[in-house]
């Protein structure tokens, strides 16, 4: 009887283990995604300062994907507020990359406040800071 109740438990934990492996990848995988996003954004402050129409939209282009990575997490968890921010930002990096082509700086910076609009709503809904510094995903 206590074999069978340790194999019981042995093999629950080994469930467990195995259930959250994926998820964490995921999240450790979306934890590089954010902080990529967060470089890009810096390397487009300065070029936009620079007045780089080819490195804004060098920087857009790698946003836009990147938000489209977003875009395909949410939708694997079902979270519809995420997936319309991660789309909205989409827009809002194509829209800054159109307009630093055009040589409209004005109109990338006004852009580029959609990008970070769409940023600040996820950031407010489904991150949590946690007590020994970082993030996680809610």
């Amino acid at each position: 009887m206590k074999l069978m109740k340790l194999s019981l438990v042995l093999l629950f934990a080994v469930f467990t283990v195995v259930a959250a492996t994926p998820r964490l990848q995921d999240e450790q995988e979306f934890s590089g995604l954010m902080k990529s996003i967060q470089a890009t954004v810096g390397s487009i402050r300065k070029n936009l300062e620079a007045k780089s129409a080819e490195g804004v939209a060098s920087d857009a282009a790698k946003l836009e994907d990147a938000f489209k990575k977003s875009e395909e997490v949410w939708t694997k968890r079902k979270t519809e507020d995420a997936i319309k921010w991660s789309q909205q930002s989409q827009a809002a990096a194509k829209e800054v990359g159109a307009a630093a082509k055009g040589g409209d700086f004005e109109k990338a910076q006004a852009s580029m406040r959609g990008v970070m609009g769409g940023c600040a709503g996820c950031h407010g809904a489904h991150r949590e800071k946690l007590p020994e510094g970082g993030y996680k995903i809610k």
